[in-house]
């Protein structure tokens, strides 16, 4: 049973959030480890409260460790129910696909807060930028940048040229806190000189290598290098000293690395931070680092550095170094004082302690903003239809912007001007750019079918066999989905896993999908009783009926069955004509289909002369006037709605014979998915023409008085009463 307009299958919402957190860079292969992946791993390990985290279904997983910190997890920035003062962090600002976050990054209710690590490709664009897309994709970070309010530079070098580059800003300087890994390090005898991460020309490893070679002593004690680099690489520091490559290792084998190491040596030409420096003082290792600014924040004893391409001063600090244990020992222990500053506590504190959330602001009472995405009139859809009827419900209540057919774009998700974003889908081919915008940027989905195997086909048998087999667990043949296409009765797949992760929230008008994407997917949806969209007489009288058989040339004797909507195999009609065929009337009667034709009709029609009934059936060929349709609904004696496939159907059709009062026939799940009155006897959804034949020669042969429940009826499920309700939900 129903209570009122608006259901719902989850419990009340939490508090809303304060805090979104961009998790991207963990999932991304080119962030995820070492520096920045670190980094964004011990702020997300310190999130002072329950937050929102970001991801892309595109990239690789999230590790299981921090989607267990996330209160909520969502694959795009479309939150509408944020507290007001939140605080949205980006740990990687000038990662991929910046304009995923501009919902957030143009809101100004939202504190926006970025981690800035460096500028180093836009001060060596030949070697980092060395093509238009890089060139371009960098600059639209960088325009990107400017929305941000707070900045969290990982060093004072950092902050300078974030200054340089944007004028003055509010930040705070806040380091980069020592990997887990790398604490309670077991001091070990010194065996070799370290360098971490030597693939990238700007590290600088020949320096290392010519210093190394130059002297004798140095040439003794194994020189090792790690991370990736090329055979290139290899084979050019091969041909100046002997190196050992390590190649990518695992936490475990670099703290050894570090802790057997005579000293680490940072030679870099350029960096925003240098982890490498303070995991050498974690492991008891002294750093020795090229003289560069923010090097100089880390290491103040200026006989450790050198400048970067100085091998012969690099050669005497390092030589130094592996022959004077004592010298060593006060490096150590000098060095050791300055890793306090990066403690994960330490750092937390100054990275949280910038983004305490503002106090809400006060609420004003003020038409809402709302963008729906749907189509609308001309287009030949029933969701058309009811669209165009909720958006004039809607005008009255919000300020209301309507993306219609060619108009649909991604503006409308992601400028904060839009307010809330409404995606209305169907299960055709018309709904497939709403689709595609809604699981990128996110939106509220109202959608109008239980299941999306129409919408999703069109993009090819292939994409829609790999979400089918995502959702079933299992490998999907392309000849599985032709299948059920065919034959929706054998349908496993929904089609619904896309959208139910993306939208907020998810509304049918049935509880049969509510619940299937709660139990297949986990989503929690909503549901909202399907409205009214054709308008009604307030009073439907017996002359008005009269006259409209009149303009159909309908005699009196003549008992009219109509079945509205198009004409296609879901709608039960071979079983329609059988069951026409087994009725046994006293009186003239004929069974009209008061839609469009679909490419099955010739077959309907052999059938009809089969069975000796095809004089008495009428097939429309064409989208039915309106006025047509509206006769018909007026004339006709009794309608026959019926569908086939599995539960959650809604049919508009069979609500406009509701609306008109007009006694029907329609199989069960129809008809109580749209809490359909008494006047619509309900038959088996397994289809049998004996029993809609049965029910059909009661209803013509029992007249009823439907008026009073047909006025119920229209008010309970008005389209008044529905924009209202979706509000509320949105």
């Amino acid at each position: 049973m129903h209570d009122g307009l608006c259901i719902t299958t989850n419990t009340p919402p939490p508090h809303a959030p304060r805090l979104v957190i961009d998790l991207r860079c963990l999932q991304d292969p080119d962030t995820a480890t070492r520096g920045i992946g670190s980094h964004a791993r011990r702020i997300v390990e310190s999130a002072p409260e329950p937050f929102v985290g970001l991801f892309d279904p595109k990239f690789p997983p999230l590790p299981i460790d921090i989607t267990g910190r996330a209160a909520l997890l969502s694959p795009h920035a479309y939150l509408p129910d944020l507290a007001p003062g939140a605080v949205f962090l980006n740990p990687a600002p000038m990662g991929k696909n910046p304009l995923a976050l501009a919902r957030l990054l143009l809101d100004p209710h939202i504190t926006k807060a970025a981690v800035v690590y460096d500028f180093i490709p836009f001060d060596d664009a030949k070697s980092y930028l060395d093509t238009p897309k890089a060139r371009l994709e960098y600059a639209t970070a960088l325009a990107w940048l400017r929305r941000y309010n707070v900045f969290l530079p990982i060093s004072a070098a950092t902050q300078a040229r974030l200054v340089e580059l944007l004028g003055p800003v509010n930040a705070v300087v806040t380091g980069v806190a020592l990997p887990g890994w790398m604490t309670d390090v077991q001091t070990a005898a010194p065996r070799h000189i370290f360098m971490a991460g030597g693939a990238d020309a700007r590290k600088n490893p020949d320096v290392l290598a010519r210093a190394h070679a130059s002297c004798a002593t140095l040439r003794k004690i194994p020189l090792v290098i790690s991370g990736g680099c090329n055979p290139a690489q290899e084979a050019r520091l091969h041909a100046i000293t002997d190196v050992t490559f390590t190649g990518a290792v695992k936490p475990a084998d670099l703290r050894r690395l570090f802790a057997q190491a005579y000293c680490v040596v940072a030679p870099s030409y350029a960096e925003g931070f240098s982890l490498p420096v303070i995991e050498a003082m974690a492991a008891g290792t002294p750093a020795v680092v090229s003289d560069i600014l923010a090097h100089r924040e880390l290491v103040d004893d200026a006989a450790l550095r050198f400048a970067p391409d100085d091998e012969a001063s690099l050669a005497v600090i390092l030589e130094e170094i592996v022959t004077n244990p004592a010298r060593r020992a006060a490096v150590v222990a000098a060095q050791g004082l300055v890793l306090a500053r990066f403690s994960a506590e330490a750092v937390s504190q100054r990275v949280w302690g910038a983004l305490r959330p503002r106090a809400p602001a006060v609420l004003r009472g003020e038409k809402p903003e709302l963008a729906i995405m749907t189509p609308l009139p001309p287009v030949k859809s029933g969701v058309a239809d009811h669209s165009a009827a909720l958006v004039a419900a809607l005008q009255p209540l919000t300020r209301l912007r309507v993306f219609s057919q060619g108009a649909l774009s991604p503006l409308a998700h992601l400028r904060r001007r839009s307010g809330r974003v409404l995606s209305v889908l169907g299960n055709s081919p018309h709904h497939t750019r709403a689709y595609e915008l809604a699981v990128t940027y996110g939106s509220a989905v109202l959608c109008h079918d239980a299941r999306l195997l129409g919408l999703v086909s069109a993009g090819g048998l292939r994409a829609a066999a790999a979400i089918a087999g995502q959702e079933l667990k299992r490998p999907v043949a392309e000849a599985e989905i032709l299948a059920w296409s065919a034959d929706e009765t054998q349908r496993e797949a929904s089609f619904l896993g896309e959208i139910a992760a993306a939208a907020k929230p998810l509304i049918f008008h049935s509880q049969q999908p509510a619940n299937l994407v709660q139990a297949r997917f986990g989503a929690a949806a909503k549901y909202l009783p399907f409205a009214i969209y054709r308008d009604a007489p307030a009073h439907i009288t017996h002359t008005m009926r009269q006259t409209a058989r009149q303009a159909l040339g309908i005699e009196d004797t003549m008992k009219i069955i109509a079945s509205f909507g198009f004409i296609a195999p879901q709608k039960g009609i071979e079983t329609a004509l059988h069951s026409f065929a087994r009725m046994r009337m006293n009186s003239a009667c004929k069974l009209v289909f008061v839609g469009e034709a679909t490419l099955h009709v010739a077959t309907y029609k052999a059938l009809a002369t089969q069975l000796g009934i095809a004089r008495d059936v009428v097939f429309g060929e064409d989208v039915v006037a309106e006025n047509l349709y509206r006769q018909y609904l007026l004339a006709a004696d009794a309608a026959l709605q019926l569908r086939e496939g599995q539960p959650g159907n809604i049919s508009g059709a069979l609500q406009d014979c509701i609306a008109a009062g007009l006694p029907c026939v329609a199989n069960q799940d129809l008809a109580d998915n749209i809490f359909a009155p008494g006047y619509v006897v309900r038959v088996a959804d397994t289809l049998d023409a004996t029993e809609i034949a049965l029910a059909l020669s009661q209803v013509l042969e029992t007249p009823q008085k439907t008026e009073a429940a047909r006025r119920d009826y229209c008010d309970t499920y008005s389209m008044q009463h529905f924009a209202r309700a979706l509000l509320e939900i949105i």
